[in-house]
């Protein structure tokens, strides 16, 4: 049986799908959340809970009586002597019983023959069942380039992670990003490219596009070409961008802004472009070190707080470490991969 079986032996599941109420329907969102890699199990499931419909139309009581009568005249109840002032007293309630009995046990069986149909079909179109998952990393200082199983080709920036099966589905190309990447979506309008990051699921067919969840505060997409609709997991609002859109969601408010992105700025990684737009000394070293994959200690601190823009462009730390000082008058030293920065 296919993986959505534990869905459907679950009670609470089933209830769900049938009757829901606040309580589930939290407890529920809670649970896809948690399970991402789950969806499509959990959309295959209630479909067939909500077409497991049978007819509830009762036949009528003489119908019932007289096609029970032909079945169980054959039986030895029926046939014995002593049955006589059975039939003729007490059969009517005997009858009906014995009808539902009947009835349930036909019901069951149309159950059973549909259920074993189903998922016999259901394995056999999903072969292989197991899909094996792979993963593209990159540490600090590091960028990696490379192609999907479907041709989608992915950048993949310092310090993150790409998940994705060896083989994607008849259905969607699923996979799952930590950190920063750009897709070009390889087109095929009948399977829907899905990248499931953080609280967020980004939809295209053939489209590119950036995604970046390293700040910790927000998770950013930027559009550049095609279509993309976004869906917030813990909820059912859908979003969707035009070439050159960004969106910005905020993991403390769970609201999402779409507005144009400056594309140097955003892009600009993939082309060895260090782009600093009014930042704080915080926000400087922090990208310094994704950067370069270097550990970097402060001693003193500024006079005055950083508000650093500038651009470096394919750049090593020395040549941008000493453009940073002769602006904001500091001292640096740099051994292996230690960096340490004293302010004056």
């Amino acid at each position: 049986m296919p993986k959505i079986s534990d869905l459907l032996e679950d009670l609470e599941f089933i209830q769900w799908v049938k009757s829901s109420d606040s309580e589930l329907e939290s407890y529920w969102k809670n649970w896809i959340e948690a399970n991402p890699d789950r969806i499509e199990d959990v959309k295959l499931a209630k479909e067939l809970i909500s077409g497991l419909q049978f007819p509830s139309k009762v036949p009528s009581e003489h119908l019932s009586e007289e096609v029970l009568h032909s079945i169980l005249s054959k039986s030895d109840l029926f046939n014995h002597p002593e049955s006589k002032s059975i039939r003729s007293a007490d059969t009517k309630p005997l009858w009906r019983w014995q009808f539902y009995r009947v009835a349930a046990i036909l019901t069951f069986c149309i159950l059973l023959s549909f259920l074993y149909n189903y998922f016999s079909r259901d394995q056999i179109d999903s072969i292989p069942v197991y899909t094996t998952w792979l993963s593209k990393s990159t540490h600090p200082g590091e960028k990696l380039n490379f192609r999907l199983p479907d041709q989608t080709i992915v950048w993949l920036n310092s310090g993150s992670k790409l998940r994705y099966p060896e083989k994607f589905d008849s259905t969607v190309r699923l996979v799952e990003l930590e950190g920063e990447a750009f897709f070009e979506v390889a087109e095929n309008k009948n399977q829907p490219f899905q990248v499931i990051s953080e609280e967020l699921i980004t939809t295209a067919l053939g489209t590119s596009f950036n995604i970046n969840t390293i700040p910790q505060d927000h998770l950013s997409i930027a559009l550049v070409t095609g279509k993309v609709s976004v869906q917030d997991l813990g909820d059912t609002l859908t979003y969707f961008l035009d070439p050159g859109q960004g969106l910005s969601f905020s993991h403390e408010t769970k609201q999402a802004t779409i507005g144009d992105f400056d594309s140097e700025r955003v892009l600009g990684w993939r082309f060895g472009k260090l782009i600093f737009a009014k930042a704080d000394l915080e926000q400087v070293l922090a990208q310094l070190k994704a950067w370069y994959g270097v550990e970097i200690v402060v001693q003193g601190s500024p006079k005055r707080p950083w508000s650093l823009s500038g651009k470096f462009e394919n750049q090593n730390l020395s040549n941008v470490l000493k453009s940073m000082a002769n602006i904001e008058n500091f001292d640096y030293t740099i051994e292996e991969k230690k960096v340490e920065i004293n302010f004056n």
